[in-house]
C-alpha cells in the first residue's frame, strides 16, 4: 500500500529523511512541470522545484495536515515563488524559452524514447502545437494562468486551487473560465508568439 504523503511527512518530523526522499521523488516532475508551465523557462524551473523542496525541508516541524493537505501546501509555495520570480523578470526584462520535462518510471527522459509509428511531420506538428500552447499559456496574467494550470494540467479540484491561492472557489470557477476564454483568443491568432 502507498503511504499518503501526510504520513511521509509525519515520519519526517520524527527525524526520518528517507521519507523525505519519498516525497522528492514522488513530486518532483509533476512540480518541475507546474512551475514550467507558468514560467516557461527551464533553468527557473529547475531552480525554484529545487527551492520548494528546500523550504518544505527547513519547514517540516511547522507543517500541519489539518491546515491543508502536503499537496496544496506544496503548490501554495511553488504559486508564490513563481510569483516573485515573474516580479523579479519584469524588473530585469527577460525572457527564456525553452520545452518542459516528462520521466518515466526509471527516471529517464522520455524525449528520449523513439515513437516509430508517426511520421517526423506529426511529430514536428505536435512539438509546435504543444510550444505553441505553452507559449500562450505563458501569455496570460498570472492570477488566470495558475488556476489554469493547477486546474487543467494539475487536475487539481476548485478547493485544492482555493486553498493554494487564497480565494474562494467562485473566484477560482471564474478566473478559469475567463483563462480558458483569453487562451482560446490566444490560439486563434498567431499574434501572440510576438506579443
Amino acid at each position: 500500500m502507498i503511504e499518503t504523503d501526510d504520513n511521509l511527512m509525519a515520519r519526517c518530523k520524527n527525524g526520518d529523511m528517507s521519507a523525505f526522499d519519498l516525497i522528492v521523488q514522488r513530486h518532483k516532475v509533476s512540480l518541475f512541470n507546474f512551475i514550467y508551465r507558468f514560467l516557461y523557462d527551464r533553468d527557473s524551473a529547475e531552480d525554484l522545484t529545487q527551492e520548494v523542496f528546500i523550504r518544505i525541508y527547513k519547514n517540516i516541524k511547522n507543517y500541519r495536515s489539518d491546515m491543508a493537505g502536503f499537496r496544496t501546501w506544496m503548490y501554495r509555495i511553488a504559486a508564490n515563488l513563481c510569483k516573485n520570480e515573474i516580479r523579479n523578470r519584469s524588473r530585469r526584462s527577460k525572457v527564456l524559452l525553452d520545452s518542459p520535462i516528462s520521466k518515466d518510471e526509471d527516471d529517464e527522459p522520455l524525449e528520449n524514447i523513439q515513437d516509430t509509428s508517426p511520421g517526423p511531420d506529426v511529430l514536428l506538428e505536435k512539438k509546435e502545437l504543444y510550444e505553441s500552447l505553452n507559449l500562450a499559456i505563458s501569455h496570460l496574467p498570472e492570477k488566470f494562468r495558475t488556476v489554469l494550470i493547477l486546474r487543467d494540467i494539475e487536475g487539481m479540484s476548485y478547493d485544492e486551487i482555493a486553498n493554494i491561492i487564497g480565494k474562494p472557489e467562485g473566484t477560482v470557477k471564474s478566473r478559469l473560465n475567463r483563462a480558458r476564454l483569453m487562451l482560446k483568443d490566444r490560439l486563434k491568432t498567431k499574434d501572440f508568439l510576438f506579443s
